[in-house]
């Protein structure tokens, strides 16, 4: 079982996400988001080992939602991730759309692109049931059928 380390809301497209320790997660995404309402990329979900060696490498403090991920999570294998792949997260339960990043990301943090280092590590989910995330909430994998 893995744990939920971090959980960032996004104000604007393309730029850094704001850590907020909580949200909650609706059927169309979460609650102040700015992805909410808006297909089924809803909730970005980024591996705490890489976050945490970006910010090793570079010499600075760990900082969630540099990237404008949503959630930083520790403890999945995240080689078994698939598009289909659920996930069990606090209350609510995440369905993996699409798996790494791409396209044009902006200049919001320090020059760099806001997503381009984590780009092949991005999981991306819609939501199929709603709750509360929060920092230290469970995180699973929900067994398939």
């Amino acid at each position: 079982m893995g744990c939920v380390r971090g959980v960032c809301i996004s104000k604007a497209r393309k730029t850094s996400a704001e850590r907020v320790g909580r949200c909650m997660a609706e059927e169309k995404g979460l609650v102040g988001d700015i992805h909410y309402g808006f297909g089924d990329k809803q909730v970005s979900l980024l591996p705490y080992d890489r976050v945490k060696g970006y910010f090793e490498e570079a010499g600075e403090a760990v900082r969630f939602g540099r990237f404008g991920e949503n959630l930083v999570a520790e403890g999945i294998d995240w080689d078994e991730i698939r598009v289909g792949s659920r996930f069990v997260c606090g209350e609510a339960l995440l369905e993996v759309v699409k798996i790494g990043a791409g396209g044009p990301a902006s200049e919001a943090y320090k020059g760099e692109k806001v997503c381009t280092p984590m780009e092949p590590y991005f999981v991306f989910c819609k939501v199929i049931k709603g709750g509360e995330l929060r920092e230290g909430s469970p995180i699973q994998k929900e067994e398939e059928v």
